[in-house]
């Protein structure tokens, strides 16, 4: 489709010169005469470029260009006026101006300015859609990782919000990933290149908090010897995490409404409002509707920070998954060790998959961790993991009674593969070798034969083997 290009002035016979000149070098274009009615094209249309004249009744050319990048901070915008000042250029820059031309303005100049921001729009948009297309095939997108279909609904739903400017809450157990679908959201959005800024709500202590999440002037309060940036203003242009965010305090809750419905805050100890453009991703494990009906937390506040609410799975509703984040875990852990660890035992496999995880995916990935620093050979055993996982049983069985799947080293030669499948069928044959023959669609003959040789092949005992017919 062909780009659109948004004129916006006052006057009528610039509108219908630029109109004329854009249509020329066959771009769409839509115009408005104010800046209320263009934040309406804006909303509806998404145009690429915005050219919009700086002084104009009613809302200013600087005070639409702030609209336009809290709205969309993808468009592009070149600003234009008759009042050409430097003061004037380098506000409107700061502001996020993509470029500044003065009039009466020459058609190759205005031609060229709009051309290299339709560019740079373009570039962006490539980009963003490169880095989705990237996630999306990526088994670990973001790192997250997992296979469950309660999971990969979490993922497309991440996926479908990241591009828009709404506030997301996501909501889970302790463990499950919040932060780390926190940045997914931020890495797919049209803010991936300005920081991602984390604050943990229950980890500074509430006389703290408000400083250190909104900054304080110098002189605030005892040890306040300079101006301090919040993790807000450090966030500028990028989003802002709040873990825990039930944790946090009245005061600090009616600083944060006001920054979710304006766009300003106040530092401690300041009068002047500052204005910031930022996206705020919330977390918590706790129930925030309930906190507000207790009157623990502002209901209004709940409303702006749920947008859109995410729900990460507990481990237990994701078991199909267990192995795959512990071969993941495994295979990172091992990498930094003078040692080599290739795979799960059997019964490791089936004691993982057994267990409960209350600690989710953290407990998981710890409990990896310290069985592959501790195991002496090169596949975890069941008796490396900790003694709470190999209590709920370390028989060859998943849950349900199915066999747990097979994990074995890289480069296993084949003959080592063929014995170890058979000696697991025959565990759950309970050693019934005709019937393990038939499970495996083979000889009975065949079974002794394999069991009876060693991992170089050598026959073990020429006398063992029945003579049975194949």
């Amino acid at each position: 489709m062909k780009p659109l290009v948004l004129i916006v002035d006052d006057e009528r016979p610039n509108l219908e010169s630029l109109t004329r000149i854009f249509e020329r070098e066959d771009w769409r274009v839509a115009v408005a005469e104010a800046g209320a009615p263009a934040l309406e094209v804006v909303r509806r249309d998404r145009p690429a470029v915005v050219v919009t004249d700086l002084m104009m009744p009613g809302m200013s050319g600087e005070e639409l260009l702030r609209a336009v990048k809290a709205l969309a901070p993808e468009i592009e915008v070149v600003v234009m006026t008759a009042h050409g000042t430097v003061e004037t250029a380098v506000a409107a820059m700061k502001e996020g101006a993509y470029d500044f031309i003065t009039k009466p303005f020459k058609k190759a100049a205005v031609v060229k300015s709009v051309r290299q921001a339709l560019e740079k729009a373009s570039l962006v948009a490539e980009n963003r859609a490169l880095r989705a297309r990237l996630a999306a095939l990526s088994p670990g997108a973001g790192g997250l990782l997992g296979d469950a279909p309660a999971f990969r609904a979490v993922l497309e739903t991440l996926r479908q919000v990241a591009p828009t400017p709404a506030s997301v809450l996501l909501t889970g157990e302790s463990g499950t990933g919040k932060e780390l679908a926190a940045r997914l959201v931020h890495d797919l959005s049209t803010r991936a290149a300005a920081p991602f800024v984390p604050i943990h709500c229950a980890a500074i202590p509430e006389t703290l908090l408000e400083s250190e999440l909104f900054g304080h002037e110098k002189g605030a309060f005892t040890g306040a010897f300079a101006r301090k940036e919040g993790r807000l203003e450090r966030a500028k242009g990028g989003t802002l995490f709040l873990d825990e965010v039930g944790e946090m305090p009245p005061a600090a809750q009616v600083k944060l409404l006001r920054f979710l419905q304006d766009g300003v805050i106040e530092r401690v100890g300041g009068n002047e409002p500052v204005r910031v453009d930022a996206r705020v991703v919330a977390a918590t494990h706790r129930d925030l509707a309930q906190l507000a009906r207790e009157g623990k937390f502002r209901e209004d506040l709940l409303y702006r920070l749920d947008v859109v609410s995410v729900r990460l799975p507990p481990l237990r509703e994701r078991r199909e998954d267990v192995l795959l984040l512990a071969g993941a875990f495994l295979e990172r852990t091992a990498a930094s060790l003078p040692k080599r660890v290739t795979g799960f035992s059997p019964g490791a496999a089936a004691a993982l998959e057994r267990y409960a995880w209350p600690g989710n995916v953290r407990e998981l990935h710890h409990a990896v961790e310290r069985a592959v620093i501790l195991c002496r050979g090169e596949v975890v055993d069941a008796g490396d993991l900790p003694e709470a996982i190999r209590a709920q049983g370390t028989g060859a069985t998943g849950s349900g009674g199915t066999p747990a799947p097979l994990i074995l080293p890289f480069g296993t030669p084949m003959d080592e593969v063929e014995r170890i499948v058979i000696k697991r069928t025959l565990e759950q044959t309970r050693g019934d070798k005709n019937l393990a023959a038939q499970i495996l669609g083979i000889a009975a003959r065949t079974i002794y034969r394999k069991l009876d040789r060693d991992a170089e092949g050598r026959l073990l005992d020429p006398g063992a083997a029945p003579d049975e017919e194949p």
